[in-house]
């Protein structure tokens, strides 16, 4: 198709798009932009795709209901199960064995994978068939597969786990019999089962924080995030391989595509050589070097004149040697190092903060975070119940040992910690948000939108830009979109009930 929009439009249209959903479209491809522009503006009842555009740049930007439409019109949603068979092949005969042997001699049977940019499903559906095959004790496993995407419409589809022909291409045929049932249309259902291994939610890779206690984005031991880098403009793909890779825990593996950019943008991870595959792992930094020795100076003996015999010297009093005080690190100091993802020197500070000072709540709460990203949970754990154990009425320990147990599997504890949580701050948005998400992924659906109708109460009459400290710094606006959406997705699973 020829372009019909002006230039300047579709530059602003462009710019407008990355900073909203993180969709990057050089001028070489506005021509892709204008067709997806076109196609939405068609679905959105709009008398052309000019005045679209022009109500989108002049009115302060899409609302929800229209980003929603351009994410689905501007997005490639052609995916199969088992896409790109050689990653699949890394995972299956290396990387996750593994990984499994490792936990296995550590009698910690837990994994935690995370699929970005999930797109319908597919990806994240194979994952969970893939470990099932490989873990004949799968019940005696806490295994976290998340799923996330930045297209809502993608992600219904992918909850519902319907499929038609197209995205079984290349699947052994026995794999279709044991894991979906056949329905009519030829259309497939996932085994429930295998459903039940993935939680889906909605993630922006450009905007919402990560990783995150609050959005099970840390510590993970795996991430797929495939042909969704390349939608971004370079300093957004360069900040999101830096949050993916803090998403790891070490020694953790990032799958992207191999068309989602050159090596040296994944230069916080170690390329790791697969036939067919592109695959990077976050190494344990080095030990501490050894200080270096320090290097003597020599200078020449110069000849001196004797010195004439006289009385001995007296000795010398020994005077006590005055003991200087090691520094305190200081707390503002340990956060910059949390924040830049530096959690092992955030873990070394904070503990050598809290031994000067062992009532500090903060650092404590800081470094049962910092902890909790590296996936030590038993000492994350330990850390909150440091806090509650001399102040009960923490709201924000309560609420980040419930968001430990969680991680750990513990369902029933961390539903009755964020109680406690709530009860003490019940106007807590990070923990109606924790029970919102808890309530979803046990089927409460009538719960779960009780919790974002009081997010979405909550958040009333701020400033979309305002930044919610509690929530690793997401904006109002951002959790206003997730909490919308989550409440009408859930609306129409239960089939129209409020």
């Amino acid at each position: 198709m020829n372009r019909t929009l002006p230039d300047n439009l579709l530059a602003a249209m462009s710019d407008r798009l990355s900073a909203s959903i993180g969709l990057y479209f050089p001028a070489d491809r506005w021509t892709d932009m204008e067709r997806g522009l076109e196609r939405a503006a068609v679905e959105l009842g709009y008398p052309s795709t000019l005045a679209a555009v022009q109500h989108w740049l002049t009115a302060g930007g899409p609302d929800r209901v229209q980003l929603e439409a351009l994410a689905g019109q501007l997005t490639v949603g052609e995916t199969y199960f088992f896409r790109e068979p050689k990653s699949f092949e890394a995972l299956g005969r290396k990387i996750l064995p593994d990984l499994i042997a490792e936990r296995r001699a550590m009698g910690a049977l837990s994994l935690r994978i995370w699929s970005a940019a999930c797109c319908t499903g597919e990806e994240a559906y194979s994952l969970a068939m893939l470990l099932d095959t490989l873990l004949p004790d799968r019940a005696d496993w806490t295994i976290t597969l998340l799923a996330t995407d930045v297209n809502p419409r993608f992600l219904r589809r992918a909850a519902e786990g319907v499929y038609g022909e197209w995205s079984f291409r290349g699947v052994d045929p026995a794999m279709r019999a044991r894991y979906f049932t056949a329905l009519p249309g030829g259309r497939h259902r996932i085994s429930p089962d295998i459903a039940r291994m993935v939680t889906f939610s909605y993630h922006n890779l450009v905007d919402d924080p990560y990783p995150a206690l609050e959005s099970n984005t840390n510590a993970m031991d795996v991430i797929l995030c495939r042909n969704v880098l390349m939608y971004f403009n370079g300093e957004q793909a360069n900040r999101a391989v830096r949050r993916l890779a803090r998403s790891l825990v070490d020694n953790g593996w990032l799958l992207p595509s191999s068309v989602d950019g050159a090596p040296p943008m994944f230069a916080p991870l170690t390329f790791v050589p697969f036939e067919g595959a592109t695959v990077y792992r976050k190494l344990p930094p080095p030990a501490h070097a050894a200080p270096p020795a320090p290097v003597l100076q020599h200078f020449p003996i110069l000849a001196l004149p004797p010195v004439p015999p006289g009385p001995p010297a007296p000795m010398p009093v020994a005077l006590p040697a005055a003991v200087a005080k090691p520094a305190v690190p200081g707390l503002d100091h340990c956060r910059s190092l949390y924040d830049q993802g530096r959690y092992g020197e955030a873990v070394e500070q904070l503990e050598a903060r809290l031994a000067f000072a062992p009532a500090d709540d903060a650092a404590m709460l800081l470094l049962a975070r910092s902890y909790a990203n590296q996936g030590h949970l038993a000492e994350a754990a330990h850390w909150c119940q440091g806090v509650l154990d001399h102040n009960r009425v923490s709201a924000e320990a309560h609420h980040l040992l419930a968001m430990i147990q969680q991680e750990r599997g513990d369902a029933a504890a961390a539903a009755a910690s964020l109680q406690r949580a709530l009860f003490l701050a019940p106007h807590s948005i990070a923990t109606h948000l924790a029970m919102a998400n808890l309530a979803r992924n046990e089927g409460r659906m009538r719960d779960a939108r009780k919790h974002y109708r009081n997010i979405m109460g909550l958040l009333e009459g701020h400033r979309p830009e305002e930044i919610l400290p509690d929530l690793e710094g997401m904006t109002v606006g951002r959790l206003m979109d997730v909490a919308a959406h989550a409440h009408e997705a859930l609306g129409q699973a239960m089939g129209g009930e409020f």
